[in-house]
């Protein structure tokens, strides 16, 4: 593995982290379902919830496979779209 000197993102990391992204998934999707479910919310929010969390690590990890170490910065601007659009869609 070749790590650059100042322990920046190289492309064997990205990918490895894409990996671990997918492979993250359905974990990442049920883990928000059931904390949600402890914390009292209805089936609709717990749904909508984890679905918001498997768009996050599925869209992380096709950018860093398509993007390899420049997609970092990506993820900021996904996260911000995703919580706007929740933050309307939670308004109805």
């Amino acid at each position: 593995m070749t790590d650059t000197p100042d322990g920046g993102l190289t492309p064997e990391r990205a990918q490895r982290a894409a990996r671990a992204l997918f492979v993250l998934t359905p974990v990442s999707f049920v883990l928000c379902w059931v904390l949600a479910a402890v914390r009292g919310a209805d089936t609709r929010i717990c749904l909508i919830i984890s679905t918001v969390g498997m768009i996050m690590c599925l869209s992380a990890a096709f950018l860093f496979k398509l993007r390899g170490s420049k997609a970092a910065r990506d993820v900021v601007w996904i996260q911000t779209l995703l919580s706007i659009a929740v933050a309307l869609f939670a308004r109805r």
